[in-house]
């Protein structure tokens, strides 16, 4: 009990130092370049989240993909559901460019040009630990998706087990990324509770917390 404490203490000193200095900005210049590295260790987690989410994005008429990187996913919900509007959401120059089948805005998320309500689903796939203001990104989140609307926040989880931490790391194409991965990537990432709790302040009401059994990410359904 005494060593989990102290581990767990070790964690959360080490993800307060980090947070601000490494992750809470956009993807630029290197940064943007390594990713294309890194992103292939999702695996086949879109496809999986596509299946899970088809009833609220089937009925949805405007989704928007909030922290989108290069429009990976995007482009994958777009030509899935191509009756949609997708609207893909992105701070960074290196990654804000339009696509096929979508939109693209450049902007953070704490601050949406969306109108109150225009959204009936929006998506943060592994976006929401680089907002500077993770508060706001949630309050902002609870006014552009309608009432009866829902959101999907996708995040790192520093409590997967080795199992899925491996299942990523070993997909990633730089040595350096899979090397760095668990200590300084995987293991100083938000909990789920931190995120929930944030949900929660941002005016969302019913928040369902999940971990996905084959990647180290946790699922929030707000």
């Amino acid at each position: 009990m005494e060593i989990a404490a102290a581990v767990y203490g070790h964690r959360m000193r080490l993800a307060a130092l980090l947070d601000p200095w490494l992750y809470r900005y956009p993807f630029e210049g290197r940064s943007a370049a390594r990713y294309a590295s890194e992103r292939p260790g999702f695996g086949d987690l879109d496809d999986r989240l596509l299946d899970a989410w088809r009833p609220e994005l089937t009925t949805a008429r405007v989704v928007i993909d909030v922290g989108a990187g290069p429009a990976t996913f995007t482009a994958r919900l777009a030509a899935r559901h191509p009756h949609l509007r997708v609207v893909a959401i992105e701070p960074a120059r290196a990654f804000a460019h339009g696509g096929a089948g979508h939109a693209t805005l450049r902007a953070r998320a704490e601050r949406l040009p969306l109108a109150d309500g225009c959204a009936q689903a929006a998506v943060c796939l592994s976006s929401m630990r680089h907002v500077v203001d993770r508060a706001a990104a949630f309050a902002e989140l609870r006014r552009v998706v309608s009432p009866a609307g829902v959101a999907f926040v996708v995040e790192l989880d520093p409590a997967a087990d080795r199992r899925r931490r491996a299942n990523h790391r070993r997909a990633m194409g730089s040595r350096l990324s899979r090397l760095v991965f668990g200590p300084l990537v995987c293991s100083t990432a938000p909990t789920a509770g931190e995120m929930a709790d944030l949900a929660r302040a941002g005016g969302w009401r019913h928040v369902g917390v999940s971990a996905d059994p084959v990647q180290p990410v946790y699922l929030l359904r707000l």
